[in-house]
């Protein structure tokens, strides 16, 4: 159950399944509307994810994150899209595993998850058994409760036991792993003799007739690209909101006004031991009903707890426990004993439970001084978002009605800015990148739909949080250059297809000749005037480092030098801006090590591996067909 041990260290949204890949495309989602209960979200199979249970789920995992980190950040994320399709992914998710589980019969009882979860380390006390406050504070810190753990925990099971089961074999040969590998490690031995720039020389200054020609067929790539210089100003929450404030009369306000939801629940102050079975706790229970003098229940209720279990006073005190944080076994009945009381035996998964009442902690607001930093930055939040609503509108209502930026740039000290730009490329006049602009969400297409002249409104860039709008000042439409401005440029890119023209015919002839005597490269390479590369060695895949992984592959001379005998020559083949021919002389074996041996097994054990649950994946998707309220999640009611 090594599971379980994984799952207490990091549970936090840990119901992504590896093997079910769902895409959601999602319109407009952060404007969607949800009011009706009637309304579905999406569709599973015959299973429906209703638009509450949606809600309801989004609301827990907000106050889950927001438990745990409440920075700038995290709010952003919770605002997001982005956060909406997580949730949604996880629902959908969690449905499938369910289904599996009916399906396959894979069933995790909720007696086992309990019983795991009591021998984790991390919920142990110094003595090696169970401490409910550990688990507990693990439950809180995780926002979640003991019934939502236990859920996660039996999809967790099904979903890694499915995966087990598929991919648990894979069929590899030994003998084909050390084929394998050590067929990658052979290497080639060629003499080679390489067609390039500068074996071929300068080509020939092209007749008016042949540029004429060559300028027609390629008159597009000399076109001169649409220019337009465009005016805009931006601006962010963040330029109008540095003189914002909270006073403490603001907080105190505040406080008052939502006094009542910042109050601290009602608690208990608790003894609390647990027994392995009924019979040990009716024990215990019998010898406290003997003490008849209540005000001294307690004193003996530690001391039976001292020689029956060895657990000190401190073991066995639970302070300001709130009945939501308790096993809903154990909440109702401590919930309804009276001062000096105690239970009986209470069975939960854990065992039987005996609780006596010490002290009632009355529900009391939350001092000021304990929310006063959360009060002003809600304040402050608020402010600032009125503030730039309000901003908002003056300044396009300013430029809509004066199409211009001035009146804005002066009333609100607005930096107003311009730039000459191509192509909806993001490249300036000469063809240099305007970084400033990649800044900007949307500036090249609306800047290339907006008609000359016309100011227009004001467009959000989600990437740096900011507000833009432009103006159309000048349009250079986009037009074919005459001969005479580009010649240069023509007469050198037909210069360089003569000269790789020249190259390929030259190489196509030398090894023509090499394949008839490759016995002689020495005089055919003297004959061209070519140098000969004498034993050089090829492996047989070059390799890309690509993300932190290496990527094989052969280029063309590579696949032409492995596919022949030695003695022969190979094809002509382009190697960048040359070509090469070459003889194979030898072939260099390579004796695979035990690494590359594994490795090659590895490989050949993830591939079965990824073939298997690729069409699994597949066969899922057939069978259950996710279906997604597009019309709900943008924000219209089907």
């Amino acid at each position: 159950m090594q599971i379980f041990r994984k799952l207490a260290g990091n549970i936090f949204f840990k119901i992504i399944l590896a093997f079910i890949a769902v895409t959601f495309v999602f319109f407009g989602v952060s404007g969607f509307l949800l009011n009706g209960s009637g309304s579905w979200v999406a569709k599973i199979g015959n299973k429906t994810i209703t638009q509450a249970a949606f809600l309801q789920e989004m609301q827990k995992n907000r106050e889950m994150i927001l438990q745990r980190n409440n920075n700038e950040e995290v709010v952003k994320y919770l605002d997001s899209d982005q956060f909406k399709s997580d949730i949604l992914g996880r629902m959908v998710n969690s449905v499938i595993v369910s289904k599996l589980s009916d399906d396959l019969g894979i069933t995790v009882s909720q007696k086992l998850i309990l019983q795991e979860v009591a021998k984790d380390p991390n919920f142990q006390g110094e003595d090696g058994k169970f401490d409910s406050s550990k688990f507990k504070n693990f439950l809180a810190k995780n926002g979640l409760n003991e019934e939502r753990y236990v859920k996660i925990l039996q999809d967790e099971v099904v979903a890694s036991t499915v995966l087990q089961s598929l991919s648990l074999v894979a069929p590899v040969n030994e003998n084909f792993a050390v084929l394998s590998a050590e067929f990658k490690q052979e290497k080639r031995v060629a003499d080679v003799v390489k067609i390039n720039f500068k074996t071929i020389g300068k080509a020939a200054d092209p007749s008016e007739e042949e540029l004429k020609k060559f300028y027609e067929e390629n008159k597009k790539n000399y076109a001169a690209p649409e220019v337009r210089k465009v005016s805009f100003i931006a601006f962010s929450a963040q330029d109008f909101a540095k003189t914002l404030t909270v006073t403490d009369e603001d907080i105190a306000a505040e406080y008052e006004k939502s006094k009542e939801t910042l109050k601290k629940p009602e608690t208990r102050n608790l003894l609390h031991l647990v027994f392995e079975n009924e019979i040990d706790a009716k024990n215990f229970i019998a010898k406290l009903s003997e003490v008849s003098d209540k005000s001294k229940i307690s004193a003996e209720f530690v001391k039976l707890a001292k020689s029956l279990q060895n657990k000190s006073q401190k073991e066995i005190t639970l302070n300001n426990v709130e009945q939501k944080n308790l096993l809903p076994e154990l909440s109702s009945a401590i919930f309804k004993l009276s001062l000096n009381e105690y239970s009986q035996a209470v069975k939960s998964p854990l065992g039987y439970h005996v609780l006596l009442l010490n002290k009632i902690n009355e529900s009391v607001a939350v001092p000021l001084a304990e929310v006063k930093d959360q009060i002003k930055k809600k304040l402050l939040t608020e402010k600032k978002e009125n503030l730039l609503q309000q901003k908002i509108s003056e300044i396009d209502d300013s430029i809509l009605a004066s199409n211009s930026f001035d009146s804005a740039v002066q009333k609100f000290s607005l930096k107003p800015a311009s730039v000459v730009v191509t192509n909806q490329k993001g490249l300036d006049k000469d063809g240099s990148e305007l970084k400033s602009l990649s800044a900007l969400d949307g500036f090249l297409a609306n800047a290339f739909s907006a008609t000359q002249g016309q100011a227009s409104k004001l467009f959000y860039s989600k990437a740096n949080d900011q507000f833009y709008a432009l103006k159309v000042e000048e349009v250079e439409v986009a037009h074919d250059k005459k001969l005479e401005e580009v010649k240069s440029l023509v007469m050198a890119d037909l210069q360089k297809d003569m000269q790789i023209e020249k190259m390929e015919k030259l190489a196509k002839e030398v090894a023509e000749e090499l394949k008839k005597n490759p016995q002689d490269l020495a005089k055919i390479a003297a004959k061209h005037n070519l140098t000969v590369e004498k034993n050089k060695e090829f492996p047989r895949f070059y390799f890309l480092n690509y993300q932190g992984r290496q990527i094989p592959y052969a280029s063309k001379f590579l696949e032409s030098l492995f596919s022949v005998a030695v003695g022969q020559a190979t094809e002509a083949s382009a190697q960048g801006e040359e070509f090469m021919v070459g003889v194979l002389t030898s072939v260099k074996s390579s004796k695979a090590d035990p690494v590359q041996v594994q490795r090659a097994k590895m490989e050949a054990e993830s591939s079965f591996r990824n073939e298997v649950l690729q069409g699994y994946n597949m066969s899922m998707m057939k069978k259950y067909p996710v279906k997604v309220n597009e019309k709900l999640l943008a924000g219209k009611q089907e």
